[in-house]
């Protein structure tokens, strides 16, 4: 199975999915215009992945996104969760509005979220 890798722009973050080593990292500004759109092939090889493996870190270090990416990520992260025995989410944040935004998509979900504070960094 390849790895999955997206390059970012000015509206959309990369993302990184490492198969070999199960991490998912997606980083930088995601304002997609149809978020569902961009991450429809995240979504796909997801599951693809989870046929084969059932360990996973999903890495999130945006700086900013917007409702219909929240939205996204929740189902990414509700996805991850069906079929993953070992899953671990990072998020990485520089202020505490982003950190916030992680806590209220951890709440909704009901998993645990690992939090790192890049303030400074």
């Amino acid at each position: 199975m390849k790895d999955l890798i997206i390059e970012a722009s000015h509206s959309t973050p990369e993302v990184n999915f490492s198969v070999a080593k199960g991490v998912l990292k997606i980083k930088g500004i995601c304002t997609p215009e149809n978020p569902k759109m961009f991450f429809d092939p995240v979504m796909e090889k997801l599951i693809e992945f989870q046929k084969e493996a059932r360990s996973l870190v999903i890495e999130i270090y945006l700086d900013y996104f917007n409702s219909g990416s929240s939205k996204s990520l929740l189902n990414l992260f509700i996805e991850a969760s069906k079929h993953t025995t070992e899953l671990k989410i990072i998020w990485i944040s520089e202020d505490e509005e982003l950190k916030e935004s992680g806590v209220i998509l951890e709440e909704i979900t009901g998993l645990k979220f690992e939090y790192i504070d890049k303030k400074g960094n």
